[in-house]
């Protein structure tokens, strides 16, 4: 279901001569890891260690546990490169695509676009080779199609990461709503909440397309009712990320010293893992701001007891920001 690339790993270890070799896989894929680390000792004589720790996206790379084991190759396996990122010349991408039909759950999406007509097209990585048949699919069912260069962190055009919709964002203003390729409704979830567009999921693991709106009013229904609880605080928790890329010490001392000035009482956490179980043993603070990554207090808000709000929630908490530039300028009524 999954080209793994096999071939190359195994030629790429062979030619930088690898005697030690730290294999990563985000939580999705890592049913495939046992068989693949075989493969990788049998074929190459390597010895291979199989990271067993969460892995959230291409910035999450296990690079401190490749210096601890004195690993020559951090293999990582399901996302792409980082333009300008992470450039450590003894780690490896490999993009894991996936190799399964999109025809079936495209046409369903075509059926739930019958008002719509410019259509933007999207994908995370798995399905990014397959942009090209999804824009077919459209165009000849009358639609025009429009997909958005890479910038920021994307390394193709109509690329989306969790954290980063600006391939979406460069053409938001054009479309009438937005097909988006991914299994589950991670991605898909956050394009209405970056451009307030309608956005339909085309996931072809499931065999369906499925309309985002009702989840990201439900979503945000919730953020604010955790902005509304995060008011009501008294001791605060800013959470600093200390993951490879999500470490922003400065922008942790600015929400900090923001905070200070409405009389919060504000301490800085840092972890490596954000989990609801070791939030709760700081029993004495009320509520948290979450530097580090972003879908955090969103997508897991639910596991927490206590508020959990990101950077911009807490602007609006502080009334620096209205919720409607928040929600693309549509209120909680709009999301029914």
């Amino acid at each position: 279901m999954y080209n793994l690339e096999e071939g190359r790993i195994f030629n790429e270890i062979k030619r930088r001569g690898a005697k030690r070799i730290l294999l990563q896989f985000p939580e999705g894929l890592k049913p495939l890891g046992f068989k693949l680390a075989q493969r990788i000792e049998k074929e190459t004589g390597t010895e291979v260690f199989l990271s067993g720790d969460p892995c959230y996206g291409a910035c999450d790379l296990a690079l401190m546990p490749k210096e601890f084991l004195e690993a020559d190759l951090l293999v990582h396996i399901g996302h792409a490169a980082i333009p300008g990122e992470f450039t450590d010349e003894n780690v490896m991408y490999v993009e894991a695509r996936a190799d399964i039909s999109i025809e079936s759950s495209m046409r369903q999406a075509v059926k739930m676009l019958q008002t719509e007509h410019v259509i933007g097209l999207a994908s995370n990585v798995q399905h990014i080779h397959q942009l090209e048949k999804a824009k077919q699919i459209l165009e000849e069912n009358g639609k025009q199609v429009l997909v958005g260069r890479a910038s920021g962190w994307l390394q193709y055009p109509g690329q989306v990461l969790g954290c980063d919709y600006g391939s979406i964002r460069a053409i938001a203003e054009k479309v009438d709503a937005i097909v988006v390729l991914s299994g589950g409704d991670f991605h898909a979830l956050g394009i209405p909440l970056s451009t307030g567009k309608r956005t339909i999921v085309v996931d072809p693991f499931q065999d369906l397309a499925k309309d985002m709106t009702e989840s990201c009013g439900r979503l945000l229904r919730k953020r604010w009712a955790n902005i509304i609880k995060f008011k009501e605080a008294k001791r605060i928790g800013i959470i600093l990320g200390l993951k490879s890329s999500q470490m922003n010490i400065s922008l942790s001392r600015r929400v900090k010293e923001l905070l200070e000035e409405k009389n919060y009482s504000v301490i800085i956490l840092c972890a490596t893992e954000v989990i609801p179980e070791t939030l709760e043993s700081f029993t004495d603070i009320d509520a948290y701001v979450e530097i580090s990554c972003p879908r955090i207090s969103t997508d897991d808000q639910e596991r927490y007891r206590k508020p959990i709000l990101n950077p911009e929630e807490v602007m609006i908490a502080l009334g620096k920001k209205r919720w409607e530039d928040y929600t693309k300028g549509m209120s909680l009524e709009d999301w029914h």
